[in-house]
């Protein structure tokens, strides 16, 4: 058992994200890890968790503690490129799986497709892309937010941004799951196969995308991916579908659960719903709010430990996996006033919701974007929207606190 300062640091005997208790209410269990546990040991993981605002972000800082998979102790032999299936490939392109001189060369390629310009581009393709979701919806008496647009909406805003053909969306939604779920770190061999299945016809469906935008570039986003050289160096078409993939697994998997957790909040608070119809300058700062009172998450951010260190008081070996609890940071008290309050006037600049350093999510504004145009459109079709029943969760989701059931009454 491991100790410090003589207290047992194993977390195992109540935390349980997997739990239906967990599920329905985090917050007491999160509360316990960030009073009781800078860092314990969780044998279920096979992991360290480590909980708070400035230890998470000092972690996130830490180039010891590497985002590299396959310096876990527990990482299956590493193939050769000519025995790798499309999802290793694939992920042997991932910027998470690469090291610290690939992955800022990568990232600083793709910048141009991410600039002010493209995104406000994408802006004016996701405002036609959710309202022709609004106009499918209708004007019924209610309707289920979480599986109407929550589910919907992010994965064909990614997929837009790509270029991708309404009629090939199925396709990229099987690509957007392969890769979402195919990167926990947890899976068995035979869980990952299964998971990635539909992975190799969404990169087939992308190449061809690659190719044809290859031979007529436009003033796109995969265009400018297409296009962008740094001293003579561009990107190839493995490294333009990780990207795609990283952008998938930021900006429409985690999107899905801000939508329904966003709409949940403000519903949930009346008062500030109404300021910010009447102020939608508060928008972004809402979405913040909604990522730090809101724990959707039941893991964290694995990092692998690349030389022996101390970390918090703590031995810990090369090899090992800790599990950044994100979803404590948001609650810590030594960051933010009143925690448990939702207030979207809150200060973010302490934030590190959408990561921290040479990790930080390159597909943020994409998801901020998205998420405005949606909520903008909601409210402006539905003014009196307001919740009724019960939340329904998907208690076997691999990784979030995923709602089915979100209904709302359009009060029309």
């Amino acid at each position: 058992m491991f100790m410090l300062n003589g207290e047992q640091l194993k977390v195992d005997d109540f935390f349980d994200p997997s739990s239906k208790d967990f599920i329905h209410d985090p917050k007491p269990s999160l509360r316990k890890l960030l009073k009781e546990y800078p860092i314990g040991r969780f044998d279920a993981w096979g992991a360290w968790l480590v909980t708070g605002n400035r230890n998470i972000a000092d972690c996130l800082l830490d180039r010891r503690l590497s985002t590299d998979f396959n310096l876990w102790e527990y990482a299956p032999p590493k193939k050769e490129l000519s025995e790798m299936d499309s999802f290793e490939t694939l992920m042997n392109n991932n910027l998470f799986f690469l090291n610290r001189t690939d992955h800022l060369r990568l990232r600083k390629l793709a910048l141009p497709a991410f600039s002010p310009r493209i995104m406000d581009q994408m802006k004016v393709r996701f405002a036609k892309l959710v309202k022709e979701r609004f106009d499918e919806i209708g004007e019924p008496e209610e309707f289920n937010f979480a599986t109407e647009v929550a589910e919907i909406i992010p994965t064909q805003a990614i997929a837009s941004l790509v270029g991708i053909p309404r009629d090939k969306f199925p396709i990229f939604d099987s690509l957007a799951y392969g890769v979402v779920r195919g990167i926990n770190p947890m899976l068995s061999e035979d869980e990952r196969k299964e998971a990635t299945k539909g992975v190799k016809a969404g990169l087939d469906l992308l190449n061809e995308l690659i190719e044809e935008k290859r031979s007529n570039p436009t003033d796109d986003f995969l265009s400018t991916l297409i296009l962008a050289e740094e001293e003579g160096e561009k990107l190839s078409n493995w490294e333009m579908c990780a990207l795609t993939g990283a952008v998938l697994a930021a900006g429409s998997d985690t999107a899905v659960d801000l939508h329904s957790y966003l709409i949940k909040a403000l519903l949930s608070h009346p008062e500030q719903l109404e300021e910010l119809k009447q102020d939608e300058e508060l928008i972004q700062n809402a979405i913040s709010e909604t990522l730090r009172y809101e724990s959707s998450g039941k893991t964290g951010l694995a990092r692998y430990v690349s030389e022996d260190m101390e970390l918090l008081g703590v031995e810990v070996k090369k090899g090992q996996m800790i599990q950044l609890i994100t979803s404590t940071a948001g609650l810590d008290p030594n960051t933010y006033d009143d925690p448990d309050t939702f207030d979207i006037h809150r200060n973010h600049d302490k934030s590190i919701s959408f990561g921290q350093g040479p990790h930080y999510c390159i597909g943020v504004t994409l998801v901020r974007s998205q998420t405005e145009v949606m909520l903008r459109e909601l409210f402006n079709r539905f003014p009196n929207l307001s919740l009724t029943g019960d939340v329904q969760y998907d208690y076997d989701h691999h990784n979030a606190r995923r709602m089915t059931e979100l209904t709302v009454k359009t009060n029309i």
